[in-house]
C-alpha cells in the first residue's frame, strides 16, 4: 500500500485527509477487525452446526468470540471467564502492526502518523460498541451477560494501540531513534532483553512439551470424556489455543516463581494437586508433588541472563555501556514478563484463577537476569576488548612510525605517511633528496652533488621540498663544494 506522503497534496497545507488518504485510512480502520470478524464468523457458524444447534444466539456467540479475541472479561451463565487464548490476540496485534506499517514511512510527517493511529483506534472501537449491542440483544436467548462498557473500551484500546505502537515503529524506523536521541546503550539495550525473553519462552516451551509427552494417558483420557471425534477436535483446538498461555505459566515456574491453576499450584520447589478443567493441555501440569531433581530448570533463566549479558557486550563499544545496557535490558525484561504473564492469566468460574504469578515472575526475572547478565556482559565485555573483536585497539605500523619524521604538532603526527615522491630524472640529485637525514637527528644531511650542475641542483632540491612538505620538517644549510651555498626548505 502506498504512503500518506506520496500524495501530491502538502501535509501542512491540509487540515483532513484527501480522498486517497481516506481510502488507506479505512483499510487501517476496518481491514484488520474486518478479518477477524470474518474468520469468528466462519469458526462460529461451523462449531455450532458440528454440535448440532439450531444456530439459536449466533450473533451473540459471535460478538462474544470477537469480544474474546480482545481479552475482553466474559460473563457466561452467571461465572466470569477472564482466562482467555492469547494466541488469537497476538496475530491480532501482528495483523495491526502491519496495516500500519504500510500506511507510514521514515518521511512521514506527524500530523500523517497522528492520522494513522486515530484511524486504527477509531475503527476497532465502532466495532466494539456494535459487538456490546449484538450481546445486549442475544442475552435474552443465551446465557451471557454484557461486558463493561469501561473494560471493553480499555482492551480494544489496549490492543488495537499496541499493534499500531509497533506499527509506526517498523514504518518509520529510524526516525523514531533519531527523535528520541537516546543514549547509544540504551538502544542497545532492546536487543538483548529480546533474546532473553525468547530464551526464557523457549524454556518454557520446551518444558510443556515434555510434560505432556510424559503424561500421554492423562491426555488421552480427557479426549475420550470429549464424546466422540467432535469433542475431542473441539478440545483438541481449544488446547491449541491455550497453550501459549501455558507456555507463559511454565516459564514463570522455571525462573523459581510458581503458577497456579485453581487450587493448583506449581514451582520448581514445591507442588500442591486439586481439580482441574478437562482440557487436554492442562495434563502437563504435574500430578504429584515436586521431584528432587525439579531445580536443574532453573539452567534456563541463567542462560537466558548469560545471552543478555553476551548481547549487551557485543552490542556496545565500551564495558561500562555493557554494564548499563545489560542492566536496562533486565528492567525491560522484568517488564516483558509482568505484562505477558498479566494478559495470560485469568480466572475460571468456580475454578479461580490461572496463570503465573506476576510479581514473583517479574522480580525472579529480574534478578536472573541483573545478576547474572551484568556478570556475563562483564566478563564477554572483557574478553571482546581483549581479543579487539569491535576495533577498539588499532595495531600501530612501526615500519611507518620509523619511516616518519616526527614533527612538533600532534596534529602533523597523527597524519598517515605520504604517498611517495617520483624519483628525479637525475640519480645524483635523487640520492641527495633520499639522504636527507630526519630532523630528531643531529648529524647533517650528505649530498652527493659532485659531478651535477648547480642549476639542476638547486631545481632537484626544490622539487623534492615541494613533493614531501610534511616529511622534511627542520632543514639546514648544506655546503655544496665548489658551489655557491644553497637553502634547503
Amino acid at each position: 500500500m502506498t504512503s500518506l506522503l506520496d500524495r501530491d497534496a502538502s501535509p501542512r497545507a491540509r487540515l483532513m485527509p484527501s480522498p486517497d488518504d481516506a481510502r488507506v485510512l479505512l483499510g487501517v480502520a476496518f481491514r484488520p477487525s474486518g478479518v477477524l470478524l470474518a474468520v469468528v464468523s466462519v469458526v462460529v457458524v461451523l462449531t455450532l452446526v458440528l454440535a448440532g444447534s439450531d444456530l439459536t444466539g449466533t450473533f451473540g456467540a459471535l460478538a462474544g468470540t470477537w469480544l474474546a479475541v480482545h481479552q475482553v472479561p466474559l460473563g457466561i451463565a452467571g461465572a466470569t471467564l477472564s482466562l482467555l487464548p492469547i494466541l488469537p490476540t497476538a496475530l491480532l496485534v501482528r495483523g495491526v502492526a502491519r496495516q500500519v506499517a504500510r500506511a507510514v514511512t521514515p518521511s512521514s510527517s506527524r500530523r500523517d502518523v497522528v492520522w494513522v493511529v486515530v484511524a486504527a483506534l477509531a475503527g476497532p472501537l465502532a466495532m466494539a460498541v456494535v459487538m456490546l449491542a449484538m450481546i445486549g440483544d442475544a442475552s435474552t436467548v443465551i446465557a451471557m451477560s454484557t461486558p463493561g462498557f469501561l473494560a471493553t473500551v480499555g482492551w480494544v484500546l489496549l490492543v488495537h494501540g499496541l499493534g499500531a505502537a509497533l506499527g509506526c515503529v517498523r514504518g518509520t524506523w529510524p526516525t523514531p531513534v533519531h527523535r528520541l536521541d537516546l543514549p547509544a546503550w540504551a538502544l542497545a539495550a532492546a536487543g538483548p532483553a529480546a533474546r532473553a525473553g525468547a530464551v526464557l519462552v523457549a524454556g518454557g516451551a520446551v518444558t510443556v512439551v515434555v510434560s505432556l509427552a510424559l503424561s500421554m494417558s492423562t491426555m488421552g483420557a480427557v479426549l475420550d470424556a470429549g464424546g466422540g471425534v467432535g469433542g475431542a477436535l473441539g478440545l483438541t483446538a481449544l488446547s491449541v489455543l491455550y497453550l501459549p498461555n501455558l507456555v507463559v505459566a511454565a516459564a514463570s515456574v522455571v525462573t523459581g516463581a510458581s503458577a497456579s491453576a485453581g487450587v493448583v499450584s506449581v514451582s520448581v520447589f514445591e507442588s500442591t494437586g486439586g481439580d482441574l478443567p478437562a482440557v487436554p493441555v492442562l495434563a502437563a501440569l504435574p500430578e504429584s508433588s515436586a521431584q528432587i531433581w525439579w531445580p536443574v530448570l532453573l539452567v534456563v533463566p541463567a542462560v537466558a541472563a548469560i545471552v543478555l549479558g553476551r548481547a549487551a557486550a557485543r552490542a556496545t563499544a565500551t564495558l561500562p555501556d555493557a554494564l548499563r545496557a545489560a542492566s536496562l535490558a533486565a528492567v525491560l525484561v522484568a517488564l516483558g514478563c509482568a505484562v505477558v504473564s498479566a494478559v495470560s492469566g485469568g480466572v475460571v468460574g468456580t475454578f479461580g484463577h490461572f496463570g503465573a504469578d506476576i510479581a514473583l515472575f517479574a522480580v525472579t526475572a529480574f534478578t536472573w537476569c541483573l545478576v547474572v547478565g551484568v556478570v556475563a556482559a562483564g566478563v564477554a565485555a572483557y574478553v571482546l576488548r581483549r581479543h579487539d573483536v569491535h576495533g577498539w585497539d588499532d595495531p600501530v605500523d612501526d615500519t611507518a612510525d620509523r619511516d616518519r619524521v616526527s614533527t612538533p604538532s600532534d596534529a602533523v603526527a597523527a597524519l598517515p605517511a605520504g604517498p611517495a615522491t617520483e624519483p628525479a630524472d637525475d640519480a645524483d640529485t635523487t640520492d641527495a633528496a633520499d639522504t636527507t637525514e630526519p630532523a630528531d637527528t643531529t648529524e647533517p644531511a650528505e649530498t652527493e652533488a659532485d659531478t651535477a650542475e648547480s642549476g639542476e641542483t638547486e631545481s632537484a632540491t626544490t622539487a623534492a621540498s615541494e613533493t614531501t612538505p610534511t616529511d622534511v620538517v627542520d632543514a639546514e644549510v648544506v655546503d655544496l663544494p665548489d658551489e655557491p651555498k644553497s637553502t634547503g626548505v
